[in-house]
């Protein structure tokens, strides 16, 4: 199978497309030919070398977590998933594999995707949805109580969206460039708004999926006992506590009922970011070094075959 292959951590990384042998499942495994695998923030973050304390790469690594495809071949204790399955899912940040023709994953990381789906959209999910409703559930704010959500990205987009189930009229989003969320049923509030400092002083549960200057803005105004979960930069403990602030630091862990419920719910609602780039796996090298550079933005997708 051909995959994109990564040598060593920026500055001396080095991407490769390869030839390797076919994956085989183990006894729990599963091997799905990949249709389509997206990008996340946390795949340059990985290969930059950011993020070696929590995940730990070995090289040579294959890029990328999110994933959708077919089923083709089980190990022998799989029993709720068949060869021919249309199925997506993530892979563990420190396995990678999704940038490849074929990916083996434990059953565990994956969920069924309906037929109506594309591969493409079904990839944008698991990292971006998955880690907005794991830090809601951590905030485990209740029905009806505000909740304020910092940034305009991938993950912000899809937090209001699964926020606004519970929380209907009481989601605010603070951020800049806010027509990207614009008709999502949230409040929008940029840094310099006037009302800020009222909505904070009634608001309990924040949801910053940004750190940087809008965090800063947040403590700024953040009144003692909000419970802040962070998903991109953590809130350090003095700050916390000078702040009188809960905090939490929150890791997506992947949850085959979280990819099951965010599959369902992404028939009605466009969990997925709207636009993204298309590429094909052989032009993965460029895409792939101007991803972790930064000079390409939004969501790239590796569309490998129809789907």
């Amino acid at each position: 199978m051909k995959a994109l292959h990564i040598t060593d951590y920026l500055p001396t990384l080095s991407a490769h497309l390869v030839t390797l042998p076919d994956p085989t499942p183990g006894d729990r495994n599963i091997v799905v030919q990949v249709a389509a695998a997206a990008f996340n923030p946390l795949d340059a973050k990985l290969s930059q070398g950011a993020m070696q304390a929590f995940f730990p790469l070995t090289f040579p690594y294959i890029p990328g977590t999110d994933f959708a495809g077919e089923i083709i071949a089980i190990g022998r204790s799989v029993k709720n998933f068949a060869v021919g399955d249309a199925v997506f899912g993530r892979t563990d940040p420190v396995a990678g594999g999704a940038l490849s023709e074929k990916v083996c994953v434990d059953q565990s990381q994956i969920a069924r995707r309906p037929s109506g789906l594309s591969g493409a959209t079904a990839a944008c999910l698991p990292t971006p949805a998955g880690v907005a409703q794991q830090a809601l559930n951590t905030l485990n704010a209740g029905p009806n109580a505000p909740l304020l959500v910092t940034g305009t990205g991938a993950v912000a987009r899809a937090a209001i969206l699964l926020a606004h189930r519970q929380n209907p009229g009481s989601v605010f989003v603070l951020g800049d460039g806010l027509d990207r969320v614009a008709n999502l049923g949230a409040t929008l509030l940029s840094p310099t708004d006037p009302g800020l400092g009222d909505i904070m002083a009634k608001t309990a549960h924040v949801l910053d999926t940004t750190g940087g200057h809008l965090q800063a803005v947040v403590l700024e105004h953040v009144k003692p006992g909000t419970h802040i979960a962070t998903v991109a930069v953590p809130i350090d403990e003095a700050t916390a506590t000078g702040k009188a602030v809960k905090t939490a630091f929150v890791f997506l862990q992947t949850d085959a009922a979280i990819l099951a419920d965010l599959i369902n719910l992404s028939r009605t609602t466009p969990l997925a970011v709207p636009n993204f780039t298309i590429f094909d796996l052989a032009d993965s090298v460029s895409v792939f070094n101007n991803f972790v550079n930064g000079t390409l933005k939004g969501k790239p997708v590796m569309v490998a075959s129809p789907s």
